[in-house]
């Protein structure tokens, strides 16, 4: 029988394409106008169809009876058998209803928008401090006649990840090993962060050292509990039934991850939008007024997490084809956000876009938690640093992550004029 399935391009799902050029947003143009659902089968990674356009991507996320988490999120190398490599740990980002909104109401209090509002303060002080830490180290460049610095590692991963460490109490000297821990799992496939060949192998391993090392916290919150997420944990019920070592482990490494990663890669990649964009810099740091709805543009244009996956209950149609029971579809969040059916004039970056209904945090049941939380770290960041380094500038070519999950940048030189 002839297999009339339209198939993916293969570089739509190749890591080393999006280490060597970004996102492949060529080729989601394509599909969104000839073929919005496309079948990926690359003999490497279990097979899936791939969505494109804006509206199957949110009509399948809203779903959740006919598409559902729970046999995984991400699309595995067939040579990994456990989403996750190899954790059978409980992860909230792999439920389904009516476990998956009994988990989340656990941290909703804590992530409201009026208690992320009262940490704003907080968090422009953390800003002003790191700013702070980087004028020094310019001026000690300086002396050996450079005044180059890595943005990736001098600024966009310390707000969040002292942020949400803060939160969940774990001490600022740990933060250093927190961040190669995070590396390892997100960047699993990246020869420096993990294992071309053995990805499976180097996620298991960042993760066993992270759930080790927040064990301890566990034991320590049981006996003498604190003001922080992991005492917050070590207290719940659900169901009148307290939480297991296991599923607060579950809770804290989706935190220690999501909690840095997105505002993290979100951070680099607003800046180098800004560098390549220079009149919608200029018209920002004029009129610093306009960050609210800049950051929500910025978020769009770098949509730092790819996608996420969903698995068939039922034989079911989407966009004209039929998608078997137990097939995974793909909703690549880019290719949604520069829908021109929905965004106007989708490859401009326009920071008076009005409505600005972009994908970048998911949606409904599955939309991040700490949405809020990202966005305030986002504004208060791009804010102290337009301000303080005005004449902020690429001093080298970008090094992207090996990664077709999180649209990751390593590094990132810059040159910080006085």
């Amino acid at each position: 029988m002839t297999d009339t399935r339209p198939l993916a391009d293969p570089a739509l799902f190749d890591p080393d394409r999006f280490a060597s050029h970004g996102y492949p947003h060529d080729i989601w143009t394509e599909m969104r106008r000839n073929r919005p659902i496309a079948w990926h089968e690359d003999g490497i990674r279990q097979p899936f169809w791939a969505l494109a356009r804006y509206d199957d991507i949110t009509a399948i996320g809203k779903d959740s009876d006919n598409f559902i988490s729970s046999p995984g999120v991400t699309i595995l190398r067939k040579d990994q058998e456990v989403e996750g490599g190899g954790s059978r740990v409980p992860l909230m980002l792999t439920m389904d209803p009516p476990e998956h909104h009994k988990y989340r109401m656990i941290l909703r209090e804590r992530f409201k928008p009026s208690v992320m509002r009262a940490l704003e303060a907080h968090i422009i002080e953390r800003c002003s401090e790191i700013a702070n830490d980087v004028a020094a180290a310019r001026l000690a460049a300086a002396t050996n006649g450079e005044q180059v610095i890595d943005f990736v590692d001098a600024i966009a991963m310390r707000l969040p990840l002292d942020v949400i460490l803060e939160l969940l109490g774990v001490p600022a000297d740990d933060r250093d090993q927190m961040y190669e821990w995070s590396n390892a799992v997100i960047g699993s496939e990246d020869p420096e962060y993990g294992d071309v060949d053995l990805p499976r192998e180097a996620i298991a391993a960042a993760q066993q050292a992270m759930f080790g090392y927040f064990a301890r916290f566990i034991a320590q919150r049981r006996v003498a509990p604190r003001e922080d997420l992991v005492s917050l944990l070590v207290e719940a019920r659900i169901d009148g039934t307290p939480l297991t070592d296991m599923e607060i482990l579950g809770f804290c490494f989706l935190l220690a991850i999501a909690g840095n990663e997105t505002t993290r890669n979100a951070t680099s990649g607003a800046m180098l939008a800004l560098i390549e964009h220079p009149e919608a810099r200029r018209q920002l740091t004029a009129d610093p007024s306009m960050m609210v709805p800049a950051v929500e543009e910025l978020l769009r244009w770098v949509t730092p997490i790819i996608y996420m996956a969903r698995t068939a209950t039922r034989d079911i149609d989407i966009a004209g084809q039929t998608v078997r029971e137990g097939e995974k579809v793909v909703m690549f969040y880019p290719s949604a956000n520069r829908d021109d059916s929905v965004f106007d004039r989708p490859f401009d970056l326009d920071f008076t876009r009005k409505p600005n209904r972009h994908l970048t945090f998911g949606f409904g049941r599955h939309s991040c938690l700490g949405n809020d939380l990202a966005r305030i770290e986002l504004r208060a960041v791009l804010t102290e640093i337009l301000a303080r380094f005005p004449q902020l500038d690429l001093a080298g070519p970008v090094s992207r992550l090996r990664s077709n999950f999180v649209g990751g940048i390593k590094r990132m030189p810059v040159r910080i004029e006085p």
